[in-house]
């Protein structure tokens, strides 16, 4: 398990520090110090806290209302911090939206949430139907503040809706899950095994409308470190933040490490210079991790977690890391501190130690919330405060939780979720498909891939290139599949349910 030394946590200004209240702290003590980085610009202490306030106040001029959403509809950039402050400053429901789904699918969740403006990048204005306000994060956001006061604000409060994230539902319907500003601060908070310090540079490619990139853009604006915000997350991109911007923490999916080892051979980063990579979605395969530590220099730190669950459940601590036992180094991790983790049967009965089951886990601070569009919300832990991941693990005597699989049928690609059944409805209304069904198959870099059985319809020749084609009008490329098989008849059970393990077994019987 971590050590004691290796549960550190960001400093609190004040016994009731909040977003805020800690940005304003650094603003005022080091004003001229660089709070967001990019590869073409950079904000101040001052200058971000300014920007939030004036465009909080631009918000209030513009009609809205507590609990009313703003949109961010771009990559990672220098604006988003000051939109996500603004946000909570105002009082409004930051909404993150995934720019790589399809206007189909962005139209359904604009449409669910009705947001009052939405603030996003030129190149996807186009995917917005005209009956919402968008306004581009170039000269049309310096338009809408123009005139718009800089006096402080904050009009939020610890109960308050303040984050709404979309994630894949089992259905194929995105499910909305919502943060209070007390949930959000908290997890903030938290001890965790990152080794966050003060002269931290955070290197932020995860997308920001997902609760990684947006943790930790958090992490940053709370701890007064310098975030790194880079809008494209190529290996070559990667390093010359690393180069020239001088990069310590970095946040990556095991499936880009072993790109960046090839980047390595021809820029070779100073090893050292990193200090830690925190990752998530898998392990890492023993041979690039001792490849990652021998290469870089650097501390490796697991983190597992949901959207349901606001942050970590488990951190694999860097001793872990450099345990040359398997059942170490490639478990999932311990429980951070107030964490309760519990394994359970199909009866909902704590299992014995290193027995398998249900991955149920219960938070030091409010867990996510079910959003509705009529503004309602309902838990989604139980009475007790359990709440259920749909992983299926188990835990050692050490305490080690290993996740070894999950209870339905999601495929998780380059740390993606997709539904099977989200694409099934799409390849099923496809002309010349009578019926289809999705599954994965193991991917050494992706972790999983999309795959696909489709039944033509009678009489007709089917054309998986045009199958495909028209799959990625509808859906985001991730969840479209990598390749399509062609067969007869999908086999079933006696309740008519897909069985798909046995096409996973026939169709790919070595799983490639």
């Amino acid at each position: 398990m971590a050590s004691a030394s290796e549960w550190t946590g960001l400093r609190l200004l004040g016994d009731t520090a909040t977003l805020s209240s800690q940005v304003r702290h650094f603003a005022q003590r080091k004003p001229d110090a660089p709070a967001v980085l990019g590869m073409t610009g950079s904000l101040r202490w001052r200058e971000l806290d300014t920007c939030a306030d004036r465009l909080a106040n631009a918000l209030d001029r513009l009609g809205m209302k507590k609990g009313d959403r703003l949109a961010w509809l771009g990559r990672n950039s220098l604006i988003f911090p000051i939109v996500l402050l603004a946000a909570r400053r105002a009082g409004a429901v930051l909404t993150g939206l995934n720019w790589r789904l399809s206007p189909v699918e962005l139209t359904r969740i604009l449409d669910r949430t009705e947001p009052a403006l939405i603030v996003g990048d030129t190149e996807f204005a186009g995917s917005v139907p005209s009956r919402f306000r968008f306004v581009d994060t170039e000269a049309g956001l310096g338009a809408f503040v123009t005139g718009a006061s800089t006096e402080a604000v904050d009009r939020s409060e610890p109960g308050d809706i303040s984050t709404l994230f979309f994630t894949s539902g089992t259905t194929g319907e995105p499910k909305a899950l919502a943060y209070t500003s007390e949930s959000a601060d908290r997890m903030m908070f938290a001890p965790n095994t990152l080794a966050f310090t003060p002269n931290a540079r955070l290197l932020i490619v995860a997308p920001v409308f997902h609760t990684a990139g947006w943790s930790w853009t958090l992490y940053g604006l709370a701890g007064g470190m310098t975030q790194i915000q880079l809008s494209q997350a190529s290996p070559a991109t990667m390093f010359d933040a690393m180069e020239q911007l001088g990069v310590t923490h970095a946040q990556w999916v095991p499936a880009i490490l072993s790109d960046l080892l090839k980047e390595n051979e021809a820029r070779q980063i100073p090893k050292g210079q990193l200090k830690m990579v925190g990752y998530g979605a898998s392990p890492i395969a023993p041979s690039l991790l001792k490849a990652c530590l021998d290469t870089f220099g650097c501390e490796f730190t697991q983190v597992y977690g949901m959207t349901e669950t606001i942050g970590p459940i488990t951190h694999l601590p860097p001793s872990a890391h450099r345990n040359p036992d398997p059942r170490v180094n490639q478990a999932t991790g311990t429980a951070g501190p107030g964490v309760e983790i519990r394994i359970t049967n199909a009866d909902g009965l704590d299992v014995a130690p290193g027995e398998t089951g249900e991955i149920l886990v219960r938070l030091p601070y409010p867990a996510a919330v079910r959003w509705s569009a009529d503004g309602t919300v309902a838990p989604v832990a139980d009475a007790e405060g359990w709440l259920s991941t749909g992983d299926v693990g188990h835990i050692d005597t050490d305490g080690f939780l290993t996740v070894t699989d999950r209870l339905k049928d999601m495929i998780i690609t380059g740390g993606e979720n997709v539904y099977p059944v989200e694409v099934e409805k799409v390849l099923s209304g496809l002309p010349g498909v009578a019926d289809a069904a999705v599954f994965s198959v193991p991917d050494p870099k992706w972790g999983e891939r999309v795959v696909a059985a489709i039944v033509p319809v009678t009489g007709t020749r089917f054309a998986s290139d045009a199958t495909l084609a028209l799959c990625r009008q509808q859906l985001a490329h991730y969840k479209c599949p990598t390749r399509i098989f062609e067969v007869s008849a999908l086999p079933r059970n006696a309740t008519g349910k897909v069985l798909r393990q046995d096409l996973r077994n026939s169709l790919v019987p070595n799983n490639t």
